[in-house]
């Protein structure tokens, strides 16, 4: 009788760890490494997509290329504010993947969707302007 119980603690133990272990990766683990990989792909994003910004008075505001800029950075505002709220202890997770204060995140979130919006030729990111904001709250190194 004795050995069926240790049996049973044991496996009812170890089923109870399994079961934590992946409430923790599933909920903090993963979504912090996702959001680390979207400020990767919107540095690169930034950088990339800095020169697709139409000419002032440009005769066709609407062109599919400054279309899909402009999908491409509103999705990322929408992604940063979604795995920013995923993350459970957010703080723990931040000091751990080295993560930017969960304030900047949602300030960067909104000026991406800004950066979608605009309807000027971009700033050099050397010279200022909301690329430059965008990199700084995300800790993106230029």
């Amino acid at each position: 009788m004795q050995i069926f119980l240790t049996a049973l603690a044991t496996v009812l133990g170890g089923a109870l760890a399994l079961a934590l272990g992946k409430i923790v990766v599933r909920g903090a683990i993963e979504p912090a490494l996702e959001l680390k990989r979207l400020i990767g792909t919107i540095a690169f994003d930034l950088d990339y997509y800095a020169n697709k910004f139409p000419p002032v008075g440009s005769p066709s505001p609407d062109s599919p290329t400054e279309q899909e800029w402009r999908n491409i950075f509103r999705r990322h505002a929408c992604s940063l504010r979604e795995k920013l709220n995923l993350i459970v202890w957010y703080r723990f997770f931040r000091f751990l993947f080295r993560l930017p204060p969960h304030n900047n995140v949602a300030k960067a979130a909104g000026e991406l969707m800004g950066h979608s919006n605009r309807q000027v030729t971009p700033v050099h990111p050397a010279l200022g302007g909301r690329e430059k904001d965008i990199k700084e709250l995300l800790r993106i190194k230029s």
